[in-house]
């Protein structure tokens, strides 16, 4: 086995073990076990806890390369909102173990929290240049920074709802409750009038 395997295989179950009790319940012993390795090998890897709680978290940090996807709208209000939405979702379920890791840890180092609050403050910034371009297009007529608050806040709430419920309440696939819930957002905030808004 590689050491690369032997690493992921650890850093793989001090994740799904952090993020299910925290990281002060959780042992290296605990760890060990699940990743099928010696107490010994964790501490030759990683040296301390500590050090593989950083590795963990920096490998299932947010990483999605939202900036080719702005630059690869279409400037049809519903259908990049669409888009926009979609893979959102599909970053935060990618990464859900990191947080749940995150919300067993309380008081997380401060390193971590400001990585945790990139991802979120960057694609806010996307979101509001990406509504501010479409108020200048005419397609718009809101607040572009209003806008993107919203528009990340339901987001996460769809995320979370998802997250917690392991299904949503009411039954519906999350690729259709985004789609009716853009189109409701885009009926809300639509210049009508636009020739680019979807009908």
């Amino acid at each position: 086995m590689s050491t690369l395997d032997t690493e992921d295989r650890i850093i793989n179950a001090s994740i799904l073990l952090f993020a299910q009790k925290g990281y002060p319940a959780v042992t290296t012993k605990e760890i060990a076990k699940k990743a099928g390795v010696s107490e010994m090998t964790i501490f030759r890897h990683f040296e301390s806890k500590y050090n593989l709680f950083e590795r963990a978290f920096d490998k299932f940090a947010f990483s999605p390369k939202f900036k080719s996807l702005f630059e690869s709208l279409e400037w049809n209000l519903e259908t990049d909102l669409n888009k926009i939405c979609s893979s959102f979702q599909d970053v935060l379920y990618r990464n859900q173990q990191i947080i749940l890791m995150h919300l067993k840890n309380e008081e997380l180092h401060p390193h971590f929290e400001t990585m945790l609050s990139e991802f979120p403050n960057e694609f806010k910034k996307l979101l509001i240049r990406y509504f501010e371009e479409m108020w200048s297009r005419g397609a718009i007529t809101e607040n572009p920074e209003t806008l993107a608050v919203n528009f990340l806040a339901t987001n996460f709430g769809l995320f979370f709802t998802s997250l917690v419920m392991n299904e949503l309440t009411f039954e519906t696939d999350i690729q259709t409750c985004i789609t009716n819930y853009v189109k409701i957002f885009t009926k809300g905030i639509a210049c009508y009038n636009n020739s680019k808004i979807a009908e």
